[in-house]
């Protein structure tokens, strides 16, 4: 009388014990990398000669390709400024992931809470390094297509970014990269994992996403799974 539902969570829990044991007791890896190993990771820019800037990150299975496209002052985005603060945005990132990225089909619409969300993390972390507009007057828009995901879309995005804003000759106060980093615990046993992929952020215990400059740190956030 078992039931399909039952056998996936007999397998999945199955497929978990196989990969956290193998990463705790042996320390391998799905992929067979050491636990602070990044994946090979490649870069181009000029990719579209008709956009100001444009860039394609690679990192392992993810891969961002990323335009920056300049605009006058007057093409900033107007903030109500009802409750105080700015009344205007001049950097804005847009964060795009359809469905081909993860090998589904799926219907494309308004942004989802994944899109909003990890386009607000790439943005706050590139936007420090961004000049005052005293110094470069101009809009500024990203736009971070995701063509494929296994992992961190939202730092390959930052990656990605920073060498479109380069292309574009935005004149960056230094460029920032991003990195994740997951945990695997049990017990008082404990290991991170530099540059986590899928199964590793879906089994494992944390998905600790980091960026900066070669100065310090630009933008983080933490998912965490454990108590």
């Amino acid at each position: 009388d078992v039931t399909s539902f039952e056998i996936g969570q007999a397998f999945e829990y199955i497929q978990k014990r196989a990969v956290r044991d193998a990463i705790l007791n042996e320390g391998k890896r799905c992929d067979g990398r050491a636990t602070n190993q990044v994946r090979p990771i490649s870069g181009e820019v000029g990719l579209l000669p008709r956009s100001h800037g444009s860039a394609i990150f690679q990192r392992g299975e993810t891969q961002a390709l990323v335009l920056a496209t300049l605009g006058s002052t007057e093409d900033s985005q107007s903030l109500d400024s009802y409750g105080g603060g700015e009344t205007s945005k001049s950097f804005i990132l847009h964060y795009n992931f359809p469905p081909f990225s993860t090998s589904e089909t799926g219907r494309f619409g308004s942004p989802g809470r994944r899109e909003i969300g990890h386009g607000a993390l790439a943005e706050r972390s590139i936007q420090p390094m961004v000049p005052e507009e005293a110094e470069f007057p101009y809009t500024i828009r990203l736009s971070s297509e995701i063509m494929e995901s296994n992992g961190s879309t939202s730092m390959a995005s930052v990656c990605g970014g920073t060498l479109a804003l380069l292309d574009a000759g935005v004149p960056l106060k230094a460029p920032v990269a991003g990195i994740s980093v997951g945990l695997v615990q049990e017990a008082n046993k404990n290991i991170l994992l530099t540059d986590i992929i899928g199964s590793e952020d879906f089994f494992g215990d944390m998905d600790f996403k980091v960026a900066g400059t070669r100065a310090g740190i630009t933008g983080f956030q933490l998912d965490l799974k454990l108590a």
